[in-house]
């Protein structure tokens, strides 16, 4: 009898494609509208596509020729043969040069940012050199230096010089922070290398990740709104099924399901799980388009399955809730009023409409910790690749809400059972 009861959910809300177009056909209109008109303010006054920056590269340094030399002086040294093994495992291992302009070429989320030009000599003229973002110019002797400094604590004189041809501009910034957070992971390696003598090199590949630039994905605007407009209209699909529900006592249908002996618990759970189905399937629908339309893909699955998988709970327990107040209230405005009213204020404080992290303070936290904001920071965590430690807060928020509407749900129910009858 049960799955009877989801199936009926199901089947309703099937048979009005009025509604099945409003739950998924509007969301992605406005992902796309807002995306649009929106997009230049979110990406920073520069249009995603526009922001693409072109660094010319002055290769003076010999890095082979470095290494050999680095090599001969290990092996014409007077330490043990241990000590010169690791020494030379560490200089095989670290490359500097090879390893940033590797990084820059193969990177996934760098390519789409940087187009790179590696010349031995700098011969342009000024009008050339004004085609590019900036210009890095890595001097003789460089790499030589790095390993002494590595190896035996002495002073780089050969350092790199970055000169771009508009400070200004975004994509000279972004130049800039990435070179930037290079030379802070070169710092780290020098550092670890001073203060432990029994220094383990850290493999090439993972060695000048630029971390600090390329770990986290960039949200733009049709990522932020693609992951908004989702999770608001999860909760007016739970409005629509829960307005479904008091259609169905106001038609003597719910009073007929009880005279065949069915417990209003088990219709009420019926609404839970259709609700939950149903937000299940429309926000794969509504990210899968997003991903194949606006190429907004999260970086983990597991994780955005997880995130997902709490925010159907939350849905339902919102469709449980919104229905069983509408009976305890013998009214049909309830689900109307949700819809029109609470459901917009909640998506407004949760962060649906504008990122709210911009303005900071109360509002930031107030977003992160509303049930759609709680929702929506998950999202972009997960977006971004962090971890489930890192939303852990935010998974709380969500089952925390959940729990409070579900509670609240079964003391409507119990109060004047009668009532709903």
């Amino acid at each position: 009898m049960f799955w009877h009861m989801v199936k009926k959910e199901i089947l309703m809300i099937w048979r009005r494609p009025r509604e099945l177009v409003v739950l998924l056909l509007m969301p992605f209109i406005l992902i796309t509208i807002l995306g649009s008109a929106l997009g230049t303010i979110m990406d920073g006054g520069e249009e995603s596509g526009s922001l693409h920056a072109k660094l010319l590269v002055v290769l003076k340094d010999d890095t082979v020729n470095a290494q050999k030399v680095t090599v001969s002086e290990i092996e014409a040294s007077t330490v043990s043969p241990e000590e010169k093994k690791m020494q030379m495992e560490t200089v095989y291992a670290v490359d500097p040069v090879s390893t940033f302009m590797h990084e820059i070429k193969e990177n996934k989320e760098l390519k789409k940012l940087v187009t790179m030009t590696v010349v031995e000599e700098e011969n342009s003229t000024s009008a050339e050199e004004s085609e590019y973002t900036g210009i890095l110019t890595i001097p003789s002797g460089f790499t030589e230096q790095f390993y002494q400094k590595l190896l035996y604590g002495k002073e780089i004189s050969a350092e790199w010089s970055f000169k771009e041809t508009d400070s200004t501009s975004l994509a000279a910034t972004v130049l800039k922070d990435i070179l930037m957070s290079y030379q802070k992971e070169l710092s780290y390696m020098n550092i670890s290398a001073e203060l432990n003598s029994e220094y383990t090199p850290t493999n090439s590949s993972a060695v000048g990740k630029l971390e600090n630039v390329t770990k986290k994905k960039v949200v733009d605007s049709f990522s932020y709104y693609a992951i908004g407009m989702c999770v608001m209209f999860v909760f007016f699909v739970a409005s629509t099924v829960a307005g479904f529900a008091y259609q169905q006592k106001e038609s003597y249908m719910y009073q007929r399901i009880l005279l065949a002996n069915v417990s209003p618990y088990t219709f009420f759970f019926g609404i839970f799980v259709s609700t939950f189905s149903l937000s299940f399937i429309q926000l794969h629908l509504l990210f899968g388009l997003s991903a194949l339309v606006y190429d907004v893909v999260f970086a983990s699955f597991i994780h955005y399955f997880v995130v997902t998988f709490l925010l159907n709970i939350l849905a339902a327990s919102f469709a449980v809730f919104t229905a069983a107040l509408s009976f305890r209230a013998n009214s049909n405005n309830v689900p109307t009023l949700f819809t029109n009213m609470l459901i917009p204020i909640l998506a407004f404080a949760g962060g649906s409409y504008f990122d709210l992290s911009a303005s900071g303070g109360f509002m930031e936290t107030l977003g992160e910790f509303s049930p759609l904001g709680a929702a929506i920071t998950a999202y972009l965590k997960v977006y971004q690749g962090y971890s489930l430690m890192d939303i852990a807060g935010q998974m709380e928020a969500i089952l925390l809400f959940s729990g409070i509407l579900l509670l609240v749900s079964v003391v409507l129910l119990m109060r004047k059972r009668g009532a709903l009858a």
